[in-house]
C-alpha cells in the first residue's frame, strides 16, 4: 500500500462512492483506491443503490475495510450522495469527497482537494481526463442560463481557480460547507443536474466553489443517449419523449423545471419553454424521412 505524501489524518475525511450494477468498475475503482492508501487517511463509504448484479457480496467479501450502505434503486445519483453526506456527517465527518466509481485520482489527488477545501473553506473539484483526453470533466461558469466549461481545460501546473459550478466525479466538500446550504436536491433533481445544481447553490450562497487543476484523474466518459444532442441522428423520437421522465438524461422535466427556475426565475421558464419548443421540432424532423427523400433524389439525378 503505498503512503499519501500529504495525508491529514488529523481531520476525519469520509469518501463516498455511490454505485449501481457496475461490479467491475466499482471494483476497479475500490482497488485503485486502496493502491493509493486512502485506508491511512480517510474512510470510504460505497452508497449501492440496490444493485442486483453481485456487487452487494463482492463489497462483503472482498472489501470489508469499507463501510456499505443498501438502497433499494431509487436514490439514483442525487439520493446516494445524500444518504452517504448524511451519514458521514452524523459520524462528525471534517469533509466530505465525492468520486464516481468510473473515476481513477491520480496519486495524491484527492488529499489535494481535501488540503484545498479545508484551506479555503470552499467546495473543490478536480480535473478528470478520458483516456484518449478527448472530454474532460471538470467545471466552468453559468452562460445564458447553462452550464459551461472553458474552452480550453487548464493545465495541471495552474493554481486553483474559481468557478460557478462542478462536475461531481472527483469533489471534496468541508463539513462547514453543509451547515450553509441544503444537501444535493434528491426529490426534483435524482440524477442528471444534480452536481452542479449544488455546487452552483454553494456559489450562490457566497461559498468559493474552486477548480483545482493540480488534482487530476482518470474517468470513463457517458457517451450514452442520456447525454446526446436532440441532433444527434443515434437519438430516436421515442427516446426524446421517454427522456422528459427519465432521471438519467439531461433533459428529465422535473430536474430541468427545478433548475432553470429555482435558480433564474422567469428567464429560466422561458428557457423551458423554448427547449419544449425545441423538443418538439426535433421529433417531428426524427419522423421526416429526409434520408429517404435525399437517396430517392440522389437516384434520379444518377
Amino acid at each position: 500500500m503505498l503512503t499519501s505524501p500529504i495525508a491529514h489524518g488529523q481531520h476525519l475525511v469520509w469518501l463516498l462512492v455511490p454505485v449501481h450494477n457496475r461490479r467491475d468498475i466499482t471494483r476497479r475503482c475500490l482497488v485503485h483506491l486502496d493502491n493509493l492508501g486512502v485506508r491511512g487517511w480517510t474512510r470510504v463509504m460505497v452508497i449501492d443503490d440496490g444493485s442486483n448484479d453481485g456487487t452487494c457480496e463482492m463489497l462483503a467479501r472482498d472489501f470489508s475495510w469499507v463501510l456499505t450502505l443498501r438502497g433499494d434503486g431509487n436514490l439514483w445519483w442525487a439520493g446516494a450522495i445524500r444518504l452517504g453526506m448524511e451519514a458521514a456527517l452524523a459520524a462528525g465527518a471534517d469533509c466530505i469527497c465525492w468520486i464516481n466509481d468510473d473515476s481513477l485520482p491520480d496519486q495524491g489527488s484527492l488529499e489535494m482537494l481535501v488540503k484545498v477545501s479545508l484551506e479555503h473553506k470552499a467546495v473543490c473539484g478536480g480535473v478528470s481526463r478520458t483516456s484518449d483526453g478527448a472530454f474532460v470533466y471538470s467545471g466552468g461558469l453559468i452562460k445564458r442560463r447553462w452550464p459551461r466549461h472553458a474552452a480550453i481545460a487548464p493545465s495541471p501546473k495552474e493554481s486553483p481557480m474559481a468557478v460557478e459550478w462542478l462536475h461531481g466525479n472527483m469533489v471534496a466538500i468541508p463539513a462547514s460547507v453543509c451547515a450553509q446550504i441544503e444537501l444535493p436536491d434528491c426529490h426534483w433533481i435524482k440524477h442528471n443536474f444534480a452536481d452542479v445544481d449544488f455546487t452552483f447553490r454553494a456559489h450562490k450562497a457566497g461559498i468559493p466553489v474552486l477548480l483545482v487543476p493540480s488534482a487530476t484523474g482518470v474517468a470513463e466518459r457517458n457517451d450514452t443517449a442520456s447525454y446526446w444532442s436532440w441532433a444527434d441522428p443515434r437519438l430516436k423520437s421515442r427516446a426524446i419523449l421517454q427522456g422528459f421522465a427519465n432521471p438519467k438524461v439531461w433533459w428529465y422535466a422535473p430536474s430541468l423545471v427545478r433548475f432553470k427556475i429555482f435558480h433564474f426565475g422567469i428567464l429560466g421558464a422561458l428557457d423551458c419553454g423554448w427547449l419544449l419548443c425545441k423538443a418538439m421540432a426535433a421529433i417531428i424532423l426524427k419522423y421526416l424521412p429526409i434520408q429517404k427523400l435525399t437517396f430517392t433524389k440522389q437516384r434520379i439525378r444518377d
